[in-house]
């Protein structure tokens, strides 16, 4: 697995070792069981730190592959296995929740619970692929790499990834055998290939002139954090409206939240187009509506992935509940950068994946919002949805959530902006067409070049 990547990669079952996260005070301990640990997180040995200190940690993460999901179909309940004998073998100074978080990488990265015990409660993530639940068995060769984003208040954001989008197989073009090319001529990662010529790479058997261009331009982009700009595309013209919804889940058919950004990245103004009450679906995305034929009328709007997900959930969402605005939104240009850079090449990101905040984040964007993400929206949404009816119905963080929208369409922003630096203007202009081919009345577009 450490041959596929560029960057450590922990495996807490093979050995004790900590690390520490000096700008959030945070220590992470990856123990293959709890009797590897100290008495106190104060006692871990200076030596066995993998960098900084132990001064002014505030929260730590216990990280193993003790706990694992299992399901009695009889009675219908689920169960922690292996639960009791990690509580027995934790060190007492390890159980306090305000300041402990336990993380198994046998259980599948989306479970989490409070399990109590007597007067203690212990915080418990997962943070394995899919198939780490009811005993499924799991293709070590295909076995995912797992990202943790954890937060000074015990939250946490786990991603799973395909190990080839990472180290040398993450880069376009490159597959096993290729990747094992490289390596025999000296090219051990995205770096030394970003420091040599195609010209070079083009000596390499299996290696032709074009393909040695795209690995060069896509180790280049990664290594300098910069987007490389390739042939063909172009830009629309104006000034765009970016845009990002949330939704009721992944196969939303609800925009409860329609997050505007109006302007640049840092200086532009942020509006919030919210679902206000339960039972009505439509007051929000009226005043988007009417927002965007007014004051933003012929502005192209731009969405990340928003040919597979925002613009047709909008479109529905309009056609179910404000069918009066359908023909303004299909007439609108709209433009989605990832679709623009990835599935039609005019450019090479500079990101191991091609996730909105990964690649905003290469670029320099730095996110005001910790632990939510949009599951954890969709989540908070559909409670309060499902406790309408009662008394005292649940009422989520709405300030909270409107952020991280604010921070998904800042990130947006920001790498719209990069493309923009890197393209030129032509003498001319012309009609901007949308992905399907048909001819848009928004706009003139800019070349790419």
């Amino acid at each position: 697995m450490t041959r596929l990547t560029d960057v450590p990669v922990v495996d807490p079952s093979q050995s004790a070792s900590y690390h520490i996260v000096e700008d959030l005070n945070i220590l992470f301990a990856m123990v293959p069981t709890p009797d590897h640990l100290p008495p106190r997180p104060t006692d871990v040995p200076r030596e066995s730190i993998k960098n900084g200190g132990l001064a002014g940690v505030e929260r730590c993460y216990v990280v193993s592959d003790c706990l694992e999901l299992t399901i009695d179909p009889h009675h219908r309940e689920t169960r922690l296995e292996g639960i009791d004998r990690y509580l027995d073998s934790l060190p007492g100074s390890w159980v306090d929740e305000s300041i402990v978080t336990h993380v198994s990488t046998g259980l599948r990265a989306e479970y989490q619970t409070r399990y109590e015990v007597a007067t203690d409660t212990y915080l418990i993530h997962g943070a394995g692929p899919p198939t780490s639940s009811v005993g499924a068995a799991i293709d070590e060769n295909e076995r995912p790499l797992i990202e943790l984003s954890v937060y000074s208040n015990g939250a946490i954001r786990i991603e799973t990834h395909d190990p080839t989008n990472f180290g040398l197989q993450g880069l376009e073009g490159i597959g096993p055998t290729k990747a094992e090319r490289l390596r025999e001529h000296g090219f051990n990662s995205r770096d030394a290939i970003a420091g040599t010529t195609p010209k070079e790479l083009a000596k390499i058997r299996g290696f032709g002139e074009k393909t040695a261009t795209a690995v060069h331009t896509s180790a280049t982009a990664i290594a300098t954090g910069e987007v490389i700009q390739r042939d063909g595309g172009a830009l629309p013209n104006g000034d765009p409206v970016f845009i990002d919804i949330e939704t009721n889940g992944l196969n939303g058919e609800i925009a409860w939240l329609v997050g505007v950004l109006d302007g640049g990245s840092e200086e532009g103004h942020y509006l919030s187009f919210r679902q206000r009450e339960h039972d009505d679906p439509t007051e929000h995305v009226d005043a988007f509506m009417s927002w965007l034929t007014g004051v933003a009328r012929g502005r192209p709007v731009i969405a990340w992935n928003g040919y597979n997900f925002d613009f047709p959930i909008i479109k529905h969402h309009l056609e179910r509940d404000a069918p009066e605005w359908v023909a303004d939104w299909e007439s609108r240009y709209q433009f989605d950068p990832l679709y623009y850079a990835t599935t039609q090449g005019h450019a090479t990101l500079p990101a191991r994946s091609n996730r909105l905040e990964a690649v905003a984040a290469a670029l320099g964007w730095v996110s005001t919002t910790t632990g939510v993400d949009g599951s954890t929206a969709a989540r908070e949404y559909n409670t309060w949805r499902q406790t309408a009816d009662q008394p005292d119905g649940y009422q989520p963080d709405w300030e909270r959530l409107e952020a991280y929208c604010e921070d998904d369409v800042r990130a947006l922003a920001t790498i719209y902006e990069s493309l923009q630096d890197v393209s030129r203007r032509p003498s001319g202009t012309e009609t901007p067409r949308n992905r399907t081919g048909e001819q848009s009345r928004q706009g003139s577009l800019s070349d790419f070049s």
